[in-house]
């Protein structure tokens, strides 16, 4: 995907990305980059933590009390 348009942002909305921008030094386009990139890690991260929550953690105790490199 090269390009994403998000139409129909409101005033309250588009002012927050401007002022993030402003504080990070970037354009509204990069901040709005960033927080999308942000939010994906965050959702796979996530997925990821409940997946171990659920099963996916195969030591005994459910995870508790690991050894080895962290």
């Amino acid at each position: 995907m090269e390009s994403l348009t998000v139409p129909d942002l409101d005033a309250r909305t588009l002012e927050g990305l401007r002022i993030l921008a402003e504080a990070h030094h970037r354009t509204p386009e990069a901040e709005a980059r960033a927080i999308l990139v942000q939010v994906v890690r965050g959702l796979g991260e996530a997925d990821d933590l409940l997946a171990s929550m659920v099963g996916g953690d195969e030591t005994e105790g459910g995870g508790r009390g690991r050894t080895g490199p962290h």
